[in-house]
């Protein structure tokens, strides 16, 4: 009865909530390195290392913690990945699907918890269920939720994964959360390792990419804040809707301008997709080629210089498997260097 109750309080609250808010942004030169990379939001931050301690999550909204959270609930699977791969444990998960590559050692465990429904419609009543002392969501689709179960004394966190600098903070906030900072450390530095292996074996000469974002009613390009474009600066590409005005306030991508494309003639054209699978996105694209005389006119298009980069890597932040990431574009830009990429 209390969980059917906290349900039907909860959903209220959301309607209530997300009616008067505004609507949420959508959810990379010199010689390469792995220096803190651009964030447009603030890094999550703790007080202290040691409880109680205070969180500053990515939207500045501060949560006191007493004690170290034992029952967790996660409302989306880059954070829950990173949190596990910190050392974490939870009680609830969202629902996964495979374009999320979940750390091999912990991948069974995530599975078997109990789900809280899809990311983007996350069932309020289950996640009460559960019981948590803490509830992490990504700032944007979770907006409302989060502050819902705030207002029923349920700490709640947004955090936001995607640049690798987001990645090093969630890393060493997650660690100190979960009682692991040292696994956390270690994972970061791995991490950096296998970046700056990338990156030092990145060639000098200079290459343009044009970013396509294809889901199943649009297609329209990806800016710097986007994960590809973050790697793509990272690896010393040129994106050429680097400073295009963005669809939304913070938005990830730009409308569609084929006449620019055209006019800029990108090296290489790279397709991250919100699709079933890589192939339907081929195919989705492939009849906008065809409908599209001007994509002709595009030497990159003409002459093959097409990749289709795996949601894996490139629909959310990797995480623990970013280095896999920044190795798959650097491979498919030079494969002279790297060999062919290596899917995940």
């Amino acid at each position: 009865m209390l969980r059917r109750f906290l349900g039907f309080l909860l959903a209220g609250l959301l309607v209530v909530v997300s009616g008067c808010g505004t609507p949420a942004p959508d959810a990379e030169s010199p010689a390469p390195s792995v220096a803190p990379s651009a964030s447009a939001s603030p890094a999550i931050s703790l007080s202290s290392e040691s409880f109680p301690l205070t969180v500053t999550d990515t939207t500045g909204r501060q949560v006191s913690l007493e004690r170290r959270p034992e029952r967790v609930v996660f409302l989306s699977g880059t954070p829950l990945n990173v949190w596990y791969d910190a050392g974490g444990t939870a009680v609830g998960r969202p629902e996964l699907t495979d374009n999320i590559r979940l750390g091999a050692d912990y991948a069974g465990t995530i599975m078997a918890l109990p789900s809280v429904g899809m990311p983007y419609a996350t069932d309020s009543e289950a996640v009460a269920g559960l019981q948590p002392d803490l509830v992490v969501g990504v700032e944007g689709p979770h907006d409302a939720a989060v502050e819902a179960y705030q207002k029923l004394g349920i700490n709640s966190i947004l955090v936001k994964i995607r640049s690798l600098d987001d990645l090093r903070q969630a890393y060493q906030a997650f660690g100190t959360l979960a009682g692991s900072p040292e696994t956390a450390r270690q994972r970061i530095a791995a991490i950096d390792a296998q970046c700056q292996q990338v990156l030092s074996q990145v060639p000098g000469r200079k290459a343009s990419v044009v970013i396509l974002f294809v889901t199943a009613q649009s297609l329209a390009v990806k800016r710097d804040n986007s994960i590809a474009g973050q790697m793509s600066l990272q690896l010393g590409l040129t994106n050429i809707a680097s400073g295009s005005t963005p669809d939304n306030p913070g938005s990830e991508t730009t409308p569609l301008d084929i006449e620019y494309i055209v006019s800029k003639q990108p090296d290489h054209v790279l397709v991250t997709s919100m699709m079933g699978s890589n192939e339907q996105a081929r195919e989705t694209l492939q009849a906008q080629l065809e409908a599209n005389p001007a994509w002709q006119t595009i030497d990159a298009v003409r002459e093959g210089r097409i990749h289709y980069l795996p949601q894996q890597y490139f629909l959310f932040n990797a995480g623990p498997y970013y280095g896999d990431a920044l190795a798959y574009l650097a491979a498919t830009i030079h494969p002279d260097v790297f060999g062919a990429p290596v899917e995940p």
